[in-house]
């Protein structure tokens, strides 16, 4: 399922990772909205294709989120932070990434 949200979402991003649609303002919405363009920019910039794939993904603050890719011995930790604008439009950046031994 997650193969196939991911290939269905590279299309709604452009070259800036901003979401082509507008989000509802509500808590669940928004999130919904920054995770899939988290999944997108996933999708197109991390190359470690092995290990056992997204294992979580936390939200931090109301814009922060950490996805945790389990990879052979160890998690590889990937911080983002969104803006929403007053429209709905939904950017993110990658702020840091970590990994974590098992």
């Amino acid at each position: 399922m997650v193969i196939i949200l991911l290939s269905g979402l590279l299309g709604l991003l452009t070259p800036a990772h901003a979401t082509g649609k507008r989000c509802q303002m509500n808590a669940i919405e928004r999130s919904k909205c920054i995770i899939e363009a988290i999944l997108a920019d996933i999708s197109r910039s991390y190359k470690e294709i092995g290990g056992g794939g997204i294992s979580a993904i936390k939200q931090n603050s109301t814009t922060s989120f950490t996805v945790s890719i389990a990879q052979e011995g160890r998690v590889d930790l990937l911080t983002y932070e969104a803006q929403v604008d007053g429209k709905g439009k939904v950017s993110v950046s990658k702020t840091g990434t970590d990994t974590q031994s098992r």
